[in-house]
């Protein structure tokens, strides 16, 4: 689990099979072309494990340590490119670097920030085995820009992309993280893309940077008609609750409709010790088969691990 909160995101799964209803008002708008052409990086796929550096209660990245870690990355990869027919598969870390606290702090924002250093340890690993890292941060009473512009700087790193995870955001809330579900918007989104590319053509950082948005209820991404799309941007909306696998596919399958899937990647999250009675294998997390009768209908580019 992502902390103690994050019990609201089991039991959120089974409230909704809303569709995301995205469309694009950008300057540069998406087309809807094959998928091929949409991300992550074309035709690869990522598969990426998540967790907090040094709290073993949120995630595996914080159970084990770099050293350890990268071969069971690894192996997980090779899993899923073998169940995948031999597609490529790009192994990556997901690093919780702003985590939610019950306590404002002396910032009085809720978070809890990772040190530059630790943070440099997980990209420079990165970079040396060939994995690429997502700083994920979670947001308390900061808007995502807010958020984000600390880690404007990291993306002159070329394994490095970012991820907002709205659950603890209480900016307009009158309570502590994890007392009601956050929420952001799609206009907040296209500030922080908008911050990304100026950063990247200040900067003459080339080619494409993914932006991982996590979600578990459709309402937690409000105003999606209000989201751009940006040239250098490839966007993610990341289901990431748990649940039984037959939840999991219905959920999965009731965002990611063709449509939406041509527009926005689609991510999936597995969790080891909450998804129940069982974690999903390979092949019925890349759709190639069925769970309890029902298929994964849209391939994930966009596979983490909890």
């Amino acid at each position: 689990m992502k902390n103690k909160t994050n019990t609201l995101a089991g039991i959120a799964l089974s409230i909704t099979l809303s569709i995301l209803g995205l469309t694009s008002t950008a300057s540069a708008q998406l087309k809807d072309v094959p998928k091929a052409e949409q991300l992550p990086t074309k035709n690869e796929m990522v598969l990426a494990y998540y967790g907090r550096p040094g709290v073993k209660s949120m995630g595996i990245l914080g159970q084990h340590s770099i050293a350890s870690l990268i071969p069971i990355i690894k192996a997980k990869t090779a899993e899923y490119k073998k169940a995948s027919g031999n597609q490529n598969i790009v192994p990556g870390f997901d690093v919780i670097y702003g985590m939610a606290a019950g306590d404002p702090g002396r910032d009085k924002d809720y978070i809890i920030n990772i040190s530059e250093k630790k943070l440099m340890t997980y990209i420079n690993a990165g970079q040396k085995h060939g994995l690429v890292v997502f700083i994920d941060t979670q947001l308390g009473k900061m808007s995502p820009i807010e958020a984000i512009r600390p880690l404007l700087k990291y993306l002159k790193y070329d394994n490095v992309h970012l991820a907002i995870d709205p659950e603890f955001e209480v900016k307009n809330l009158n309570v502590r993280p994890g007392k009601k579900i956050g929420h952001i918007s799609g206009s907040q989104v296209n500030q922080v893309q908008k911050a990304m590319t100026d950063y990247m053509k200040q900067h003459g950082i080339k080619g494409k940077k993914m932006l991982i948005i996590h979600m578990f209820r459709h309402t937690m991404l409000s105003n999606k008609s209000d989201l751009k799309t940006y040239d250098n941007i490839d966007m993610i909306f990341n289901l990431d609750g748990h649940g039984s696998p037959r939840l999991k596919v219905d959920i999965y399958n009731g965002i990611y409709k063709h449509r939406t899937a041509n527009k926005v990647a689609g991510g999936f999250k597995l969790f080891f010790d909450e998804d129940k009675p069982r974690l999903m294998t390979a092949k019925e997390v890349l759709g190639l088969k069925s769970v309890s009768g029902v298929k994964m209908k849209e391939m994930p580019k966009f596979i983490n691990y909890q």
